[in-house]
């Protein structure tokens, strides 16, 4: 029964869609090897790549604002479309010009609208119960792109440049778009006069805080791997990117759903462990296999960690608050992922990528300290959709 909600047809396309939204997001791990390509150094490729957040950050009060009042399909939808047509503008863009700043920023305003829309109906459509299991795969569409994406690509540029490569991957959300245009809106809840309106209660606010260095550490990994890699002779990316989905993906089959059996915090917390472990794990890396391993253990803790996290805050909400929180969840994770690109791409140019590791898996520890002793169990008082 709570499989087959979990499992329902809408439930599926939307995930399917989200898949293919998220294909021409994670084609976009590689930009780094293209501004570098075009003479850009690592602080130009942390600004470029950090652009992203500057509008995702303006997208979220939107989108936080209004998703509630106005439903969720019209994001969706703007998401998808404006991802695909600015995508496929960079494939006109060919050097480090203010363009494609503006165009990566516009990239952060459609991912704020499609993403936070998709995960919004995701929590909408499964009982609150079994919200980590569901949101745990419903995160899978987008981790799997985190390794066919940049595999994909890899092997795209072996016969084109990048210019047909975000031709192509701006396909992908023109066909998430189809996929999505039908699915239905979910009944509205029924805002209280203390919920509509209302402040995020202190402990959800020190949960997102906590998702904000999260959000900073994961960051440093997805916007300088593909560089350190190649400085380090360490081989293809890919490697990383696919041993790290393949870990994700699998932990994500059973976490959430260990998560809502056994509680939520007994498995964030050591995976925020993890997540710190990892990530000074990768400033040691030296070859292939140690490459291999640090991702691995990447994907473990992210497996662990953000779903569960997700989930959290979720269960935080008051009635008529699912879009808004959901919203502010994904923008926090997302300003962190912003923000380490631009904090931690001078460290890089100045200090290495080793010793920018080091610190990023310090921002880990310290969520860790954060939500260990300002959070405790949340109790689920209200309903999904």
């Amino acid at each position: 029964m709570q499989s087959s909600i979990i499992l329902s047809g809408r439930f599926l396309r939307l995930t399917v869609a989200n898949f293919c939204f998220f294909m021409t997001f994670a084609s976009f791990f590689l930009l780094p090897l293209h501004v570098r390509a075009l003479g850009g150094s690592e602080q130009t490729v942390g600004f470029v790549m950090g652009s992203l957040g500057v509008l995702s950050l303006a997208g979220v009060f939107v989108v936080g604002l209004l998703i509630d009042r106005v439903g969720c399909r019209v994001f969706l939808r703007t998401g998808l479309a404006g991802m695909s047509l600015v995508s496929l503008a960079f494939a006109f863009v060919d050097e480090v010009a203010p363009w494609m700043f503006v165009l990566r920023g516009l990239q952060g305003l459609f991912f704020a609208c499609g993403f936070n829309s998709a995960s919004t109906l995701a929590a909408a459509y499964t009982p609150p119960e079994r919200r980590a299991t569901a949101l745990g795969f419903f995160g899978v569409s987008t981790l799997t792109t985190h390794a066919f994406a940049p595999t994909l690509g890899e092997q795209l540029l072996r016969w084109t440049d990048f210019h047909g490569l975000f031709a192509i991957a701006s396909a992908f959300s023109m066909i998430g778009l189809a996929l999505a245009w039908t699915l239905p809106e979910p009944p509205r809840q029924q805002s209280t006069a203390d919920s509509a309106g209302a402040a995020l209660p202190r402990e959800l606010m020190v949960s997102l805080g906590a998702t904000l260095l999260c959000g900073i550490a994961f960051g440093s990994v997805m916007t300088f791997v593909p560089t350190f890699a190649q400085d380090a002779q360490l081989g293809p990316v890919s490697v990383f990117f696919l041993s790290y989905t393949s870990m994700a993906i699998t932990t994500r089959l059973w976490a959430g759903r260990l998560a809502d059996d056994f509680g939520l915090r007994r498995m964030i917390l050591p995976g925020m462990a993890l997540l710190s472990l990892a990530i000074f794990g990768l400033s040691e890396v030296t070859s292939l296999s140690t490459f291999l391993a640090a991702g691995l253990s990447f994907g473990l803790a992210q497996g662990i960690t953000y779903p569960t996290m997700n989930a959290f805050s979720v269960d935080l909400a008051g009635p008529g608050q699912l879009g808004r929180v959901q919203a502010f969840y994904n923008g926090t994770f997302n300003v962190g992922v912003t923000a380490a690109g631009f904090v931690l791409g001078p460290v890089v140019h100045a200090f290495g990528h080793r010793t920018m590791f080091e610190l990023a898996s310090g921002a880990a520890l310290l969520a860790f300290v954060l939500f260990l002793f300002g959070t405790r169990e949340p109790a689920i008082a209200h309903e999904a959709g």
